[in-house]
This record gives structure tokens, sequence and C-alpha cells, in this order.
């Protein structure tokens, strides 16, 4: 006999959770335990940009430009009404790059094998090499007027052309006559708040090392010196333009320059807490200044609220462990630039002096990604006459060839991209509790080919690897009864691409852990996925189900 009711319930069958996690626009993160960064972060990735909304992609790649160079060092844009040139230095002489191939100019040579930079001043571009005088190019000619000093580096500010980096005068700044950008060495014996009661641009070789040319007196327009904390064992690195002040960056301090009405140089500091690794690592984005610093990337510009107090801060701390993979021996190498809203870093890691990675920030999303395979000795941004539309070049470390980065482009210069992306080990918020995960649904903005999937549990243990494209059945987990749950891929050798837009792809795991993580990667020539975000779908288990053998008994 039983008691109440006679009838059998049927067992209802509860639905899985969900979380949702879409627009995954917040970048690497490897500062902390994978299981504890953001649910739109990555614990590792390579070669990924973002797009649209927040939508994570393949990077663009690119294409060979010009001929194949010999060792060219450095690379320069300039820009006349007349002239739309890039420009490097091959080995001992200079080459200008027009009409689609490169062409050597005539005049003064360079000693070969140096860092290059280039600033464009009273229509003239200017070389720099620390080791050679200062040099001057035309389009078509280099020069080397005598009056200018061997320095590494110049901005061209308040019309006055402003040099550093000399050897042997590591607080030294030179200040061009004001009626020529060549010029640092004329004086009429104007006075400057000089520390060691120096006046004007001191005349003579071993004052001015790389000039040689030390005459005339123009009125009101003299040359100039001044040395910024003299010989305080922290040199310039670097020089940059911030609103309507110069600002000098030391190794481990920052100060401010502006010229009197008359024309006399004030320094103000604005930190001794911190200063930067390289000249070419500064950019200017937006109405910021970028730079590297040994803390790792920095930016300048004015405190919230108080409009004329200039500040610095780090922004790079979620990725500390990419800058202290840089080789701080070769840093001053690294160089910088901003392009379609990205600050790209290219630098040296490891042992290494070459460049072997860039460390890229959108500026967007606030988001780090990581590229290899972009070499950059140095970046420019060109303005194409025919097109007016702006692309990026770079010189590759090398110095055997310059490229142009293209939009839509998966293969870099014929090579394959290989990208991946690693999400966070996703527990939920509950790190000790114990899930059936039942499905991983992946939405793709696109997808391009095919991208490996492989996903991971507990302790790194590898659920299994599948192959994703628009076609063929998608599924890893268990075998039940001879008959696999959820298709067939990653039991046949037959590869399946295509294209899809905007569709999501469910992923059966049928799988015990506390943590999932997945592994979306693409190694193919012309392929690209665009990955919008994904849906994780999950049953908690109890709380006391746990692994006794870890069991501590008090």
């Amino acid at each position: 006999m039983r008691i109440g009711k006679q009838d059998i319930p049927s067992r209802k069958v509860k639905a899985p959770q969900r979380l949702v996690v879409m627009n995954p626009n917040k970048g690497l993160n490897s500062l902390v335990s994978p299981s504890l960064i953001d649910n739109r972060e990555f614990s590792d990735l390579l070669n990924v940009e973002y797009d649209e909304g927040g939508v994570i992609r393949k990077r663009n790649g690119y294409v060979a430009k010009g001929g194949v160079l010999t060792a060219a060092k450095g690379l320069g844009y300039y820009k006349t009404e007349s002239l739309n040139q890039l420009v490097t230095v091959d080995g001992t002489g200079l080459k200008y790059y027009a009409s689609g191939s490169w062409n050597s100019a005539t005049g003064d040579t360079f000693s070969s094998g140096y860092d290059t930079s280039f600033t464009q001043a009273r229509l003239k571009l200017y070389i720099w090499n620390g080791v050679d005088g200062g040099a001057e190019f035309n389009g078509t000619a280099v020069t080397r007027p005598g009056t200018m000093p061997k320095a590494k580096f110049s901005v061209y500010y308040q019309n006055k052309h402003i040099a550093s980096g000399v050897p042997g005068q590591p607080s030294r700044l030179y200040i061009s006559n004001l009626t020529n950008a060549s010029d640092f060495t004329v004086t009429t014996g104007g006075t400057q708040p000089q520390p060691d009661n120096t006046t004007d641009a001191e005349n003579g070789i071993t004052n001015v090392p790389g000039a040689t040319v030390f005459s005339g007196t123009p009125a009101l327009t003299e040359a100039n010196v001044i040395d910024v904390r003299k010989n305080d064992g922290d040199a310039i690195t670097g020089l940059a333009i911030y609103q309507d002040v110069l600002i000098v960056f030391k190794e481990r301090s920052i100060y401010q320059l502006t010229f009197d009405s008359s024309g006399n140089p004030t320094v103000i500091p604005i930190t001794y807490a911190t200063g930067c690794v390289s000249h070419r690592s500064i950019a200017y984005v937006e109405n910021d200044v970028y730079f590297m610093s040994r803390e790792g990337h920095r930016v300048l510009g004015n405190e919230p609220q108080f409009f004329t107090a200039i500040r610095t801060q780090v922004l790079s701390i979620r990725v500390q462990q990419e800058v202290d993979s840089m080789n701080m021996a070769y840093i001053s190498r690294g160089n910088s630039i901003y392009f379609d809203n990205k600050w790209i870093f290219a630098h040296p890691t490891g042992t290494s002096s070459s460049i072997t990675k860039c460390l890229v920030y959108d500026k967007r999303f606030q988001a780090y990604t990581i590229w290899t395979n972009f070499n950059a000795q140095a970046m420019v941004k060109y303005i194409d006459d025919t097109t007016n539309q702006q692309s990026l070049f770079f010189m590759d470390d090398s110095g055997t060839q310059m490229y142009q980065v293209e939009a839509g482009t998966y293969n870099d210069d014929g090579s394959a991209i290989s990208a991946y992306v690693i999400s966070k080990a996703q527990d939920l918020g509950q790190p000790d509790i114990t899930k059936f995960w039942v499905d991983l649904r992946l939405i793709f903005r696109r997808l391009n080919g095919q991208a490996t999937l492989t996903v991971y549990k507990d302790s790194g243990i590898e659920v299994g690897t599948a192959t994703l494209s628009n076609n063929g059945s998608r599924g890893m987990g268990r075998v039940a009864m001879g008959t696999l749950i959820m298709g067939t891929d990653g039991l046949s050798s037959t590869e399946s691409t295509g294209s899809f837009t905007d569709e999501p792809v469910p992923i059966g795991l049928n799988t015990d852990s506390r943590t999932i993580k997945f592994k979306i990667s693409n190694d193919r020539l012309d392929e690209n996925f665009v990955l919008l975000g994904v849906v994780y779908m999950y049953h908690l288990k109890s709380p006391y189900l746990i692994d006794t053998s870890r069991k501590v008994y008090l």
C-alpha cells in the first residue's frame, strides 16, 4: 500500500545557469592569477587588436614597400608643398622613398650602423645619430653645415630647434639661432640662467662636439646652450612638446622649459620620481604625451581640476610581467608611435638587442595586447598624395626592408600571422565549488576560415580541442555508450573551412571542474576571427563536494 499520491511524479530538468560576457575589451592582464582577472580580460594573448565596440580580432598584417635595403637605420617623414618622402640612412648614405622606390641622396654621408632620428624644421629635414655632426636634407641632397653638434635627437619648439644627447654633455640642451634651425654656434653674448655661470654656446670643437664652424654675429638671434641640473648623474634622454612648454626628460626626472619675453629659457622641475628611457619611446597621444619609463608605460598630462599642474602616471601595471621582460640594456632602441587609436611600442626583450616584440595600448578601451613579428626599429605615419590616406610604415629591425600596414590584410608580407587569446580561469566568483560545465558558447562577429579551440579545466588539464569553421559539427566531451554527445570534431582528419558572421558556436563540454579556461587560435594564412563574447552554461554542485584527498584534518 502506498500512502499519499499514487502516481509517480515526472522528473523536471533544471535549466543550466548562464554567465554572458560580451565585448571582452579590457585586454591582457598578466599581473595576477588567471582566476582573479576581470571577465573581459585575457590571461594571455598574441597578435590581436580591438575593433568596433570592443570586439577582439587578429591584428592587421603588412606588405613590403620599396626595394631591399642593406642596413638601414631610422625612418623619417619629409613633407613640403612639393615633396612627400620617407627617408632613411642606409649604410653611409641617405635614401628617400618616392614613386614606389628608394633613391640615393647626393652630398654628405654618415657613419654607418647607428640609430638615427629625424626632425623637420624650416623646410629642412635634420638628421641625428649621436656620432656625426647634425646634417640637413632638402629633398635631394644632404649638407652638413658645421654649425650643429653631434646630438642624438631634437624637437622644433617656438621657432627654435632644440637638440640634446651630445656625447660628454649629458645635461645640455642646444638651442638654435632663432632664424636658422641649423645654427647652434653663432652667438652675440646674451646671458642665460646657467648653474655654472656659462653663458651662450661655447665656441670651439671641444665645447661643441660635432661642430666645425664658429663665426657670425646676427643681432638678437644668438644660439644658446643651457645645462639642466648639470652633471647630476641623470642624463637627458628625450624631448617633447606639451601644450606651450618643452618637456625635458632625464632618465630619473622630468622638467618643463619655457622662454621668457627676452628669449631666455626657464626650467621648472615636474618630478624627481621618474623619467624616460628613450626619446623614441615618446609619442603624442590625443592631448597627452606617452613615454616609457623604468617603471613602465606612462602618460604625462594635466592634473584633473588643476590645469596648470602637469602630472605623470603609470598605465601598464596590468602587464608588468611584459615590462619586466624588456631588455633594459638596449631599451634606448625602443620606439613608439600613436596610430589608429593605439600606442605601439616596439622593444627588445630577454638578452637580445634586437627588436622582437611590441607592447600595444588601445586608448579607447585602456587595453593592452602583445604583437610579435612586427619588429620595427622605427615607425612613421605617412599621408599618400594621391589617396590622401594616412598609413603606418615601419623599418624592420635588420634594416633590409620597409613595410606598410594594410587594414584587412591578415598576413605579414605573405607569412601567416599566429594569433591567439586565452581567457581567464572562470570560477564564477566561487573558487572552491565544483561546477558541471554544460556548454561554452562562443559568439563570433566573424570567422573567416577556421580557428582552433582548446578548453582547459583545473590545473591546466586539457578537456579537448576542436576545429571551428562555418560547417561541420563541433563538439568535445563525454562519449556515452559509444556515441558522441556533441559532434565529432577532433576525431576526423578532414578540415572544414569557410566564413560566417554573427553566429554562436555551441561547444558541448559536459565536464566537472572548479574552473574552465579556453584558448582560441589561428595561425593560417589570410584567415581571421572576430570574437564578440562568450556564454558559459553550468550547474553549481554541492559545496560539500570536495576532493577528500586534499582535505586537511586538524
